[in-house]
């Protein structure tokens, strides 16, 4: 794991220092920079050494007689199975550096030698004879990739605020984006805040050179599945196959030459990966779970994971250590969002950061986590409002508007919250219901919120999820919301946050779930094995039944969350209305004073849930006061 940056263009050699001093976090042990005055061309790399420590494996790397310099972030799981045929065809590189076989696949397989690659990564390879730019970005989007094309040349980096050292990048929102944050807590497909910096999709490459500039194409995408409805009794031979191919892919994924430890929040995800490292005789040598101080967690709707992870770590025999926080946490997020380069509305990066700063501390520069075990198996509780919107059809509406009655007689607000939400995605069109999935604050709210000469630019615009509902509105809604999740909500919010939060630690974090291998599989499955009744990734839980406590596995959905909305009930209502109603915030024109005086008002009501979405009005002024 790394942070890689770079420019083609009418840039100076200073900005690739620049790059790397904002970066640092990235790569704590060694910085370099590459730059060909001639060509316009530079590259810049903050290395944090995972894979041969030595300095035969420094970039930015010159590769294949010296044609090609390539600037890597990621680890390649099976780069020592691609060695032997590299060297058959007469390539000569460090065959002990993952990095180095990247070249040699490029110039024998061209842009093709993605199709060969087992890993995470994201890298920009130059081609000093044919003066051409070659980069891409993992399957999933697990390594984050940037690039903003200006009047000067392309810039690129890991991270934005990296881009954001040259002038050249315009500070101007992208209203759609803003949009995007509010609803959704996280901006879907290549948009950020700044109309100039666009993410690099997830499975998808581009050459670049001065005369024919950029052209993006994709080399992997997602399948669409239609599945079926029954396993026909072969659940018990799926679980055991996926068992078997989950502790090889863990087991794969151990590949370091420094210590591995692992998150085991006591969550069937983490504890399957840890499950499975032991089976693979990859023993972490620690594992980290988050334990709150105070209470405030089961009127979130959230449990404590500690104990189940003491029950996990007991049963498995693994070293667990328990990371402390409280409600001072909260001041972080600031920070957090800054770190994020993007204002997610969210907890749990801090929770991430915290572990994986304990972990550096431990000398354990590499994580495994469970991240993609509920977007690939399953396990929101959305899918299963999905399914049952599937069944019911038009008699859906009449079951939402139940639901939404029975409130009334529920006592526990965390309930009462999940039942609104219920209520709300049944009572609506498939199309609706889809987009509603993802809602954290409803359209009419958001509208209420913007400034109105924002509204007239957004106008009928639509942002990526929404364009991809209506290109995938066929399927049922179950299944094209696994497809959402996978194409969305995962890399532009979960990944963002497990990469961007761990590296601010100056860990990598590694997601087993997210290998190739187990995404074929889990494509195969029929929905009687992803969920069968109550039980969520049912598949997943038979998997690990031998050696996991039942009441871990079959334990009720725990989101990796913080009681937020009791913190944001005490001392920091008032920072959020000193902040929110600020001139310094008004006058920049991106919000309604009146909206947020109304938000401010009412954060306790069910059918207005709006914590988060003061959250999120927060994270975006405190981040637009830093770039904008």
């Amino acid at each position: 794991m790394c942070g890689i940056a770079g420019f083609a263009g009418n840039f100076p050699v200073q900005l690739l220092d620049k790059f790397n001093a904002v970066q640092q976090h990235r790569g704590p042990d060694g910085a370099e920079i590459w730059h060909n005055k001639e060509d316009g061309i530079g590259f810049a790399h903050r290395r944090l050494s995972i894979i041969d420590l030595s300095d035969a494996a420094t970039q930015p790397m010159h590769c294949v007689d010296d044609r090609y310099v390539i600037v890597f972030n990621g680890e390649i799981y099976n780069f020592k199975d691609l060695t032997p045929n590299l060297k058959h065809q007469g390539y000569v590189f460090n065959e002990n550096s993952d990095t180095a076989i990247l070249a040699p696949l490029y110039d024998s397989y061209g842009p093709a030698m993605l199709n060969l690659l087992n890993g995470i990564f994201s890298f920009a390879i130059w081609d000093k004879k044919k003066k051409e730019l070659f980069a891409a970005r993992d399957h999933s989007g697990i390594m984050p990739f940037y690039y903003a094309n200006t009047p000067d040349g392309l810039l690129f980096a890991s991270e934005i605020k990296a881009l954001l050292q040259s002038p050249a990048v315009a500070r101007e929102l992208d209203p759609v984006a803003l949009k995007s944050y509010l609803t959704y807590l996280w901006s879907p497909g290549e948009r950020t805040l700044f109309k100039t910096v666009r993410k690099l999709n997830p499975g998808h490459c581009f050459t670049w050179s001065k005369a024919q500039g950029m052209r993006i194409t994709q080399w992997y995408e997602h399948p669409f599945i239609e599945r079926e409805g029954n396993d026909k009794g072969h659940i018990k031979e799926h679980a055991r196959h996926l068992r078997h191919l989950m502790d090889q892919v863990v087991k794969d994924q151990c590949l370091a030459d420094v210590p591995v430890g692992a998150f085991l929040s006591g969550g069937v995800d983490s504890s399957a990966v840890v499950s499975s490292m032991v089976a693979g005789e990859v023993m972490p040598k620690q594992t980290y779970c988050i334990r709150f101080a105070g209470n405030g967690m089961a009127s979130e709707g959230f449990s404590e994971d500690i104990d189940y992870a003491r029950n996990v770590a007991q049963t498995l025999n693994v070293p667990l250590q328990e990371v402390v926080m409280g409600p001072e946490t909260l001041d972080e997020l600031p920070k957090m969002a800054l770190q994020l380069d993007e204002p997610q509305a969210d907890p749990a990066p801090l929770f991430v950061k915290k572990i994986a700063e304990a972990a550096y501390a431990d000398g354990i520069p590499v994580l495994l986590g469970g991240t993609g075990g509920d977007d690939v198996f399953s396990g929101y509780r959305r899918h299963r409002v999905a399914r049952l919107h599937g069944r019911l059809g038009p008699l859906s509406h009449l079951l939402g508007a139940g639901v939404k009655l029975g409130q009334a007689a529920v006592q526990s607000e965390s309930l009462k919250r999940r039942l609104h939400k219920a209520g709300y995605l049944l009572g609506s069109s498939k199309q609706q219901f889809l987009e509603r999935a993802f809602h954290y604050t409803q359209p009419q709210a958001v509208r209420g919120l913007i400034h109105r000469q924002l509204q007239h630019d957004i106008g009928a615009e639509l942002d990526d999820l929404q364009l991809a509902v209506q290109e995938q509105g066929n399927g049922s809604a179950f299944d094209v919301l696994l497809y959402l999740e996978h194409c969305g909500f995962l890399p532009d919010h979960n990944l963002n946050y497990t990469n961007k939060a761990g590296m601010a630690g100056s860990v990598e974090i590694r997601v087993p779930f997210l290998d190739k291998r187990v995404l074929n599989y889990a494509a195969t499955l029929p929905k009687s094995s992803l969920m069968r009744g109550s039980s969520m990734k049912h598949v997943l839980k038979l998997a690990y039944a031998d050696t996991l406590p039942h009441d871990v596995l079959f334990r009720s959905k725990a989101g990796f969350g913080a009681p937020i909305r009791q913190w944001l009930a005490g001392p920091a209502r008032q920072q959020l209305a000193d902040v929110l109603l600020d001139k310094t915030t008004l006058e920049r024109g991106w919000f309604d004073k009146q909206g947020l005086e109304q938000m401010l008002t009412q954060p306790g009501r069910v059918d207005d849930d709006s914590a988060y979405t003061l959250l999120s009005l927060w994270l975006i002024e405190h981040y637009a006061r830093e770039y904008f």
